[in-house]
């Protein structure tokens, strides 16, 4: 008994020994270079120790506190926006109407397209030929320089992000259809509207749904990379389109400061960490748990 319990053992690190080597050797080790890398001047050639500088650098690169704000801006504005829209998208598609299938479908399909195509559609959309210049045409105005705006920058991008924002509209579904009826039966019984029902019962019931919708699109958010980086290759006027990532990719593959890259990216993560522990740990005032209920 004892011999089997042994090879069953032998077998199942057998299994995953592969799953273990790939762990270590392209993700752990990776880490630790990259964190030792990052104390040095490191440019993919020679590797010389300097301490922190690079960190202390960071805060002296106007360019680096201006996409550091930026992406704030996304994660602080956009993020509160797009759960909105998402949650009410939801409301929506929740509505058992014939068609809704169909529906929910083409609000999702934005979601499979790769953020490359969805940049190449914007240009289209927002170049001085495109259909917003003829749509302010139409109406007696004169055409706009989107992408040279200082001010239309962010809300350019987050308007991309929003378009594809299908799949999280869809978790926001699926925990609507899990609220039980009898709390709304009950509320109708006693007088409540709809807008009544909508804050005492529809949002507490989801708020599980909204803290995981809130946590993966902050680290997304911080994450932002591939739009900003394609529409406006210059980062816009006073690089107001300019996001952490493409600085930290920028400061790694155009100035072949890879010891700075790897210190942004260090400091980038330590910023989701931070940020993620207090949303997770303050979240026990407002996420209700219906597991709780009895307890």
């Amino acid at each position: 008994m004892r011999a089997s319990k042994v090879k069953e053992e032998i077998k199942f690190y057998l299994f995953i020994l592969p799953w273990i080597v790939g762990f270590f050797l392209l993700f752990v080790g990776p880490a630790i270079a990259s964190l030792v890398y990052s104390f040095t001047d490191y440019n993919a050639v020679t590797a010389n120790w300097i301490g922190l500088d690079n960190y202390k650098e960071m805060f002296h690169n106007p360019v680096f506190i201006k996409s550091l704000k930026n992406t704030l801006f996304f994660v602080v504005v956009g993020n509160p926006i797009l759960i909105c829209f998402q949650l009410l998208i939801a409301l929506l598609l929740n509505i058992e109407v014939r068609g809704i299938r169909l529906f929910r479908t083409l609000y999702y399909l934005p979601y499979l397209v790769p953020p490359v195509a969805t940049v190449i559609i914007w240009r289209l959309i927002f170049n001085e030929t495109g259909a917003m210049n003829s749509l302010l045409h139409l109406v007696g105005l004169d055409s706009v320089s989107w992408f040279d705006s200082e001010f239309l920058s962010k809300p350019i991008i987050l308007s991309m992000v929003i378009w594809g924002a299908g799949g999280t509209a869809l978790i926001f579904i699926a925990a609507l259809k899990g609220v039980p009826r009898h709390l709304y039966e009950a509320a109708k019984i006693d007088g409540s509207s709809i807008f009544r029902s909508f804050f005492v019962i529809t949002l507490p019931m989801i708020t599980p749904a909204i803290l995981f919708a809130l946590v993966i699109q902050i680290i997304y958010f911080f994450q932002i990379f591939t739009e900003p980086l394609l529409l406006n290759n210059k980062g816009a006027p006073n690089y107001s389109g300019t996001t952490y990532m493409v600085t930290t990719y920028r400061t790694a593959f155009t100035d072949f400061k890879f010891g700075s890259a790897m210190a942004q990216a260090w400091l980038l993560f330590g910023i989701i960490l931070i940020i993620t522990i207090i949303v997770l740990k303050t979240s026990k005032k407002w996420v209700y748990y219906e597991s709780e209920k009895g307890s």
